[in-house]
């Protein structure tokens, strides 16, 4: 199996470590909250465009990948109308899935027509259809809720009835998430969290069937999202921050895991000083949302802060497990235990960058935890890694002990007719992304790769078997040398 250590032979040694630090300003709690609807650039074509017509009868016609029917009823057209759905890009806030252009553009009806989207669990991923909306673009960019939207659990559509065409998208009134939803921290930096949504518009009135889309701020109290209102009183209209947490722990708190202080929608947290026994640290944030008929509900959403000991490292994740290396010396950070440390060789020749992060032990002499990466003709870009099978020049490598090795080239195979081995060499797929690349010696380079890499055996070989495959994510933040 080719391996990089050619190539990384020609680069200067050091001793590595690992992560990007985010960390966010904090918002002016004194300013007030924005009435200022939210404006996007429009979508873009992006899918196959669905063609019909239909007459004064009525009909319906389906995008192309299934995901929203429009229904003309009879007698909204005078004449028969060539009619077509065209997915966008989705530019919509807390958007899900593609948006749609229907068109002729401007059409309008004289009884109103029927969108319907149909929603997957997979789309959803952790959000709740009672969260779910239908919004729509106007002309000057800014996004529109449709309040009278109705959602069906069982058959997972949401429906609205509308009078014209425009671009559409389904969406959701608040997001139940944090931002950051994760964080890796160097030992004392901060970092804020926040809520996301939408705020109602006060003027908006009961029967009002559209409202402009408002983002939330940091301030005032409260998390009141545009949501559809009466005839459905029960519907959680309400939303409250009930509490602040961290590793269970109400904020304000401090201890051997950091500290916490909230306000409201927004929070931030401060690492230790210490690598904490509990890591990741877990900030939690628990909602209480309410409806008009007096009916409660909680929820509780976490984002998970990582901290590490210094600001220059690798961060990599196989199959759940996590391995940190840090670039020791370049920063006078010193590896805390001089018989077990991680190293890094990491830097750029003949137009190729390349990192190797392994574990080294004096006692015994020897390495471990092996990674080992090469990205051909770098700069600040994101593309899919292209190995030798595939006739490129870019490798992925991981080596957890002498004799296993886990790779971005593999062979495929499948028994055949002859009782024989078909074989087949692949690339598996890989993405990488350059955050920041220079050239140059003494500079930061920072970026992320996801995918799978494959895990070769004699055996497999003897009995016509394909290579196991391994989930490999990494991130990295390191001072090249040269």
């Amino acid at each position: 199996m080719k391996t990089v250590n050619s190539f990384l032979q020609t680069i200067a040694i050091v001793i590595l470590g690992v992560f990007l630090i985010q960390s966010c300003k904090k918002s002016d709690s004194s300013a007030p909250q924005s009435t200022t609807p939210l404006i996007t650039e429009q979508g873009t074509p992006a899918g196959d465009i669905s063609n019909g017509s239909i007459g004064s009868s009525g009909g319906s016609l389906q995008s192309a990948d299934g995901n929203l029917t429009v229904t003309i009823p009879s007698g909204a057209l005078s004449s028969t109308t060539a009619i077509s759905i065209q997915p966008i890009s989705n530019k919509a806030p807390l958007s899900l899935g593609s948006g749609y252009r229907l068109l002729p553009e401007g059409t309008t009806f004289t009884k109103p027509v029927q969108l319907t989207f149909h929603y997957t669990d997979q789309l959803l991923k952790e959000s709740l259809p009672d969260f779910l909306w239908i919004v729509t673009q106007a002309a000057d960019g800014s996004w529109n809720a449709m309040l009278k939207s109705t959602v069906d659990k069982t058959a997972k559509t949401v429906t609205i009835a509308t009078t014209h065409f425009s671009d559409w998208a389904l969406g959701k009134f608040i997001d139940f998430t944090l931002d950051p939803s994760s964080a890796t921290l160097q030992k004392g930096q901060s970092v804020q969290l926040k809520l996301s949504g939408f705020s109602r518009d006060k003027a908006v009135t009961d029967n009002d069937e559209l409202a402009p889309l408002i983002p939330i701020t940091g301030d005032g109290f409260g998390l009141t999202p545009l949501t559809p209102i009466p005839p459905v009183e029960s519907r959680l209209m309400d939303f409250k921050v009930k509490q602040w947490t961290m590793n269970g722990a109400a904020a304000p708190v401090s201890n051997s895991s950091g500290s916490l202080n909230a306000s409201d929608k927004t929070a931030t947290y401060t690492a230790p000083n210490k690598t904490p026994s509990i890591n990741p640290v877990a900030v939690t944030v628990q909602l209480e949302a309410s409806n008009k008929e007096g009916g409660k509900a909680s929820y509780m959403v976490t984002s998970n802060i990582y901290v590490i000991e210094s600001d220059l490292y690798v961060l990599l994740t196989i199959d759940g497990q996590k391995y940190e290396y840090f670039q020791y010396g370049v920063n006078g950070i010193t590896p805390p235990d001089p018989t077990n440390f991680s190293s890094i060789i990491c830097g750029t020749s003949d137009g190729r960058f390349g990192i190797q992060a392994s574990i080294l032990s004096t006692n015994p002499v020897g390495a471990k935890n092996i990674l080992q990466f090469v990205f051909d003709n770098p700069s600040e870009t994101t593309r899919n890694l292209v190995g030798f099978n595939k006739n490129g020049n870019d490798e992925m490598e991981f080596i957890p002990s002498q004799g296993v090795d886990y790779n971005i080239n593999y062979t495929k195979r499948t028994p055949n007719a002859q009782q024989g081995c078909d074989l087949e060499s692949l690339c598996s797929s890989i993405s990488a992304t350059m955050f920041t690349y220079s050239a140059g010696s003494n500079v930061i380079i920072s970026g992320y790769f996801s995918g799978k890499i494959y895990e070769d055996k004699p055996e497999y070989s003897n009995n016509c078997q394909t290579p196991v495959s391994h989930t490999i994510e990494g991130e990295f933040r390191l001072m090249q040398i040269h």
